[in-house]
């Protein structure tokens, strides 16, 4: 991310959801969501790759990915969890989508990015009440320090969403973000993250790849941590996390590249 100027891929993420048919909950504000989303879409039409194949791609991923993370919220809302933090929130609505009452959205992501989308729910006159927004760098120590202050419970379980993130961190913070959450996780809680992962096949060194690595590099968003699998899921267990499902995305998506993956861990 340039300093100062909120995530591309954030903008880029939001504009193909707007246009999924997504579950909400009986309470939520989806349609809050979508107008959030349209008033990025200027922007995302004229800064999306215009590859047709990339494009193809990046929505067949999004919908794999999205449908992941809304069942883990409904799923969540179902067995009780009423606190569900959002590491990286971006420009996600899920908050306003799945609005329940008695639950909490902590929605943690950098300044610059949360200050524009802050703006952007006032201008659609989204209500926000239930949402406490932590404006935290994932790269700098502290976060269970800080979604205590902001008012997180670690004495009740909590649902974590880590989508589309930890591949943009260096390695030392990934797994510190592992560590973080664990401590100020109750028996109960549910991680759930998609982990870009280095396989065999995965044509992780193929030319398209790499100068769309180096074109997110140039908006400053590099692509830092790629793990093997079995390094990931480690990383996570010995944070005291325990690794409940893993399930490549090409399950879904055949012809997707292999390496995503979306996991699912327990305290």
């Amino acid at each position: 991310m340039i300093d100062g100027k909120p995530s591309g891929t954030a903008r880029g993420v939001a504009a193909i959801r707007s246009k999924l048919e997504r579950p909400a909950s009986p309470s939520g504000d989806p349609a809050s969501e979508l107008k959030l989303y349209e008033t990025l879409i200027a922007e995302i039409n004229r800064d999306v790759p215009r590859d047709p194949r990339r494009v193809h791609d990046l929505g067949m991923m999004m919908a794999v990915r999205t449908r992941f993370f809304d069942q883990t919220v409904v799923d969540a809302l179902a067995n009780g969890i009423n606190q569900i933090v959002i590491l990286g929130a971006g420009y996600d609505g899920r908050a306003l989508r799945f609005r329940t009452p008695g639950v909490r959205f902590f929605e943690v992501d950098h300044p610059a990015t949360q200050a524009d989308k802050r703006a952007r729910l006032a201008a659609v006159n989204a209500r926000v009440d239930d949402i406490t927004f932590v404006a935290a760098d994932l790269t700098h120590p502290g976060l269970a320090d800080t979604l205590a202050r902001w008012g997180h419970n670690p004495v009740r379980p909590t649902q974590w969403l880590c989508e589309g993130l930890l591949r943009y961190l260096p390695e030392a913070w990934v797994r510190a973000l592992f560590d973080s959450s664990a401590i100020c996780s109750a028996p109960g809680s549910v991680f759930a993250a998609s982990v870009a992962t280095r396989v065999a096949g995965s044509g992780h060194d193929d030319p398209a790849r790499l100068q769309r690595e180096q074109e997110l590099a140039k908006a400053g968003e590099p692509v830092l941590t790629v793990p093997t699998p079995e390094v990931a899921l480690g990383w996570l267990e010995s944070a005291g996390w325990k690794v409940q499902g893993t399930a490549e995305m090409n399950t879904w998506a055949p012809g997707m590249r292999p390496g995503r993956l979306l996991v699912t861990a327990t305290r």
